[in-house]
């Protein structure tokens, strides 16, 4: 795993089955030691999520939502910047995990 000081921020993507990234987080480095790696997500970070699942969360229409899935769940879908509310995250990943990392730079 390529060393990320603590403080650095990166993204995180998740990558559907067909190869596409459906989500791109940023988050800030809290430790990495080369055999983990954490990192924290706090609300005003940004992201890149499904644009229907967006604007579903924007809206609070659980009705678009379903069509957001359904779209996601055959590889169709466009993203949209969002910038996270609520959420706090804390994420603990191994090398081996199935996600990817990339230095963000300018946030």
């Amino acid at each position: 795993m390529r060393p990320f000081g603590a403080g650095a921020t990166v993204v995180r993507r998740d990558v559907h089955r067909s190869g596409r990234v459906w989500r791109e987080q940023a988050l800030r480095v809290i430790a990495n030691t080369g055999e983990t790696l954490v990192a924290a997500c706090a609300p005003g970070a940004r992201a890149r999520w499904p644009a229907l699942y967006a604007k579903a969360r924007a809206d609070s229409d659980r009705s678009v939502c379903t069509e957001a899935f359904d779209a996601m769940a055959t590889g169709e879908w466009e993203l949209a910047p969002v910038v996270c509310q609520e959420t706090k995250l804390l994420l603990w990943r191994p090398p081996t995990g199935c996600f990817s990392i990339k230095a963000l730079k300018g946030i």
